[in-house]
């Protein structure tokens, strides 16, 4: 884990630009959008369905902790999803124009990579995916709130998911160290574990990569 929290997510071409600029509420929709449909929609049952192959049960109870932190610790107005949706709605005012369908390429190609990692014949593949993944969203949730601490525009009520995330991810980071102990330190689990962790960074940096040129792409037409 150590390794994945040397890198910063803030050094993407995306942030960086972002930074440089006034809060550009349109790049903000395009990444919310797109993490929307490719992560928010079906994180649930990844994460329910790891949990239900799993052999060790401290790693289920873990990751049942994430599970019922997703699902509003019983609560449906407090589903992250929900939430989300909140979000993406109140940064929708500044949608940019154009086909809808392919501004969302980015979210439909991280879609089809997440769904062949969470369906890996080894669950220890989908626990290494899930070790990465909070760490990465902790740091790109730090981005994006950077960004938002710089306006206005949106109320706190609107970005409830983002003050949420930021602390939650926090967590989740944390505890993807105590399941990184609870993996078997050699053979076959170990391996899957490495290759789903590897494999999720690639995948949430390649994103980043498609949410880059799609946001350059729109503006150069906008």
């Amino acid at each position: 884990m150590d390794e994945y929290e040397r890198r910063e997510v803030s050094d993407h071409p995306f942030f960086k630009e972002l930074r440089q600029q006034p809060v550009d509420y349109a790049a903000l929709w395009l990444l919310m959008a797109n993490l929307q449909c490719s992560i928010s929609h079906h994180f649930v049952r990844w994460l329910a369905g790891v949990i239900q192959r799993i052999d060790d049960p401290r790693i289920a109870s873990l990751l049942a902790k994430q599970l019922n932190d997703e699902l509003g610790n019983g609560n449906a107005a407090d589903i992250h999803a929900v939430l989300l949706e909140r979000f993406v709605l109140g940064l929708s005012a500044w949608q940019p124009t154009g086909d809808a369908h392919a501004m969302l390429t980015p979210g439909r190609g991280l879609l089809s990579t997440m769904s062949d990692i969470f369906g890996a014949s080894d669950p220890y593949e989908s626990v290494g995916a899930l070790m990465v993944s909070e760490i990465f969203a902790k740091k790109m949730d730090k981005c994006v709130g950077d960004e938002l601490r710089r306006q206005s525009a949106l109320s706190r009520h609107t970005m409830t998911w983002l003050d949420l995330h930021e602390q939650l991810e926090i967590e989740h980071a944390e505890d993807s160290y105590e399941l990184a102990e609870l993996v078997p330190g050699q053979g076959p689990q170990l391996s899957a574990a490495w290759r789903g962790g590897r494999a999720e960074w690639d995948a949430l940096w390649s994103f980043l990569d498609d949410i880059y040129a799609t946001n350059r792409a729109l503006r150069a037409t906008g």
